[in-house]
């Protein structure tokens, strides 16, 4: 007997996940990994910066993160309040009927935002 093991995820997909993960933050229904807040600090950016990141993103990649919270991993790329180009990871999930995510991490992207 042939056992298929199905993984099901309950984040948004490709089309979706940038409105997702701006709904999510807006609404507060975010959490800050402890990875995410030593990036923070290690590239001097503040949680100002990654709401502007976000509001202004030019993309949103999946990432081959592994979900911790059954949802699905986005890089999504935009600029700073001072225009560096940065990539906030993050994991879209569905908590009780809600929108949430987790900023798994930062990552310094070259050149200038768009």
């Amino acid at each position: 007997m042939d056992v298929v093991y199905r993984y099901v995820t309950t984040g948004p997909g490709k089309n979706d996940a940038l409105q997702w993960i701006r709904d999510a933050m807006h609404g507060g229904r975010y959490h800050e990994a402890t990875h995410f807040q030593e990036r923070l600090r290690l590239y001097n950016i503040d949680m100002w910066d990654v709401f502007k990141a976000i509001e202004e993103a030019a993309e949103c990649l999946p990432y081959s993160g592994a979900p911790q919270h059954g949802g699905t991993c986005w890089r999504v790329l935009g600029p700073t309040a001072d225009k560096r180009a940065v990539a906030i990871g993050v994991e879209a999930f569905l908590d009780r009927k809600r929108r949430r995510c987790i900023l798994c991490t930062i990552f310094s992207v070259e050149g200038e935002a768009s």
